[in-house]
C-alpha cells in the first residue's frame, strides 16, 4: 500500500485556507454600495429586512504608522540668581462663578449603517354565501371571499422601493366531503363562480383555507418570497329540505 502524500496534502490545505480568507471580505462588501433586501415569511406575516452602507464594525480603516521621533538633547538648565525681595501688598481674589460647560459635539463615524425591518399584515378571509337563511337541498350555494385576488403592496426600507405581489389560492370545503380548489374569489348569485348543492339537509361547518404566495421587485429584478402564509375561515350552514305540498285530487263524472 503506498503511503499518503502528506506534503502534498499540507498544499492543499494551506491553498484552501488562503482563498477562504481571500472570499469572506466579499461577502460582507456586498451591502456597501448598494442595498440588500430580502423578503421573507414568519409567523404569518411577510417580512422585509434591509440593509446598506458599511459602519465601523464592517469597514476597517488603515492607520498609517507614525514616524519615527529622533532622541532629545540635553537642556542645559542655567542658573538664576534671586531677585531681592521687597515688601509688597496682596490684593484680594475675587473669584468669579464659573460657567456651565458646553455640550461636546460629536462628530459622526466616516462610515454609516442603515438597517431595517418591517412586517406586513395581509387581508383576513371571510366566508359569504347566498341565500344567506337555509339553503334547500338539490338547489345550488353561492359562495365568495372578501380578499382580492391579487395584493400588491410599495414599501419604502433603506432608501429603496420593495413592490411585493402576492396572490392567494382559495381550498374550499364544503362540509360533506367536497372539496373546491380555486384561484378565484366567487361571487353572490348569479355570476358567482364557486357553487356548491347539497344533496342532504343538516348542519355543516364551511371551511376556507387561503394560501398566499407571491414575488418582490427592487430595481427592476423579481424574486420570489420563500415560504407560504395560510389562513383558515369557518362558517357554519344549515341545509334544509324543500316542504312538500298535497293538493287533493278531483275525480269528474260524466253522464
Amino acid at each position: 500500500m503506498r503511503p499518503p502524500n502528506l506534503p502534498r496534502m499540507k498544499k492543499l490545505v494551506i491553498i484552501a485556507l488562503f482563498s477562504a480568507l481571500l472570499c469572506a471580505p466579499a461577502v460582507a462588501a456586498d451591502c456597501i454600495d448598494k442595498a440588500c433586501i430580502d423578503v421573507y415569511t414568519q409567523d404569518g406575516k411577510i417580512v422585509i429586512e434591509g440593509r446598506k452602507g458599511s459602519g465601523p464594525s464592517q469597514r476597517k480603516e488603515v492607520v498609517p504608522p507614525k514616524p519615527k521621533t529622533q532622541p532629545k538633547k540635553p537642556v542645559v538648565k542655567k542658573s538664576v540668581r534671586p531677585k531681592p525681595q521687597g515688601i509688597t501688598t496682596k490684593k484680594p481674589v475675587v473669584r468669579k462663578p464659573k460657567a456651565p460647560p458646553k455640550p461636546r459635539r460629536t462628530q459622526a463615524a466616516a462610515g454609516t449603517s442603515l438597517s431595517d425591518k418591517l412586517f406586513e399584515m395581509l387581508p383576513t378571509s371571510e366566508i359569504f354565501y347566498s341565500p344567506t337563511f337555509e339553503p334547500l337541498i338539490k338547489v345550488p350555494v353561492f359562495f365568495w371571499s372578501s380578499v382580492p385576488e391579487v395584493v400588491t403592496k410599495k414599501i419604502e426600507i433603506v432608501g429603496e422601493v420593495v413592490e411585493v405581489q402576492l396572490k392567494p389560492t382559495f381550498i374550499w370545503h364544503y362540509g360533506d366531503g367536497i372539496v373546491f380548489v380555486t384561484r378565484k374569489i366567487g361571487g353572490p348569485y348569479p355570476d358567482g363562480e364557486i357553487q356548491h348543492t347539497y344533496s342532504n339537509p343538516g348542519n355543516y361547518l364551511v371551511e376556507l383555507i387561503t394560501s398566499w404566495d407571491g414575488d418582490f421587485t427592487v430595481q427592476g429584478v423579481k424574486a420570489r418570497i420563500p415560504g407560504e402564509i395560510k389562513t383558515v375561515a369557518i362558517v357554519p350552514i344549515k341545509v334544509v329540505a324543500a316542504p312538500t305540498r298535497f293538493t287533493p285530487s278531483v275525480s269528474y263524472r260524466y253522464p
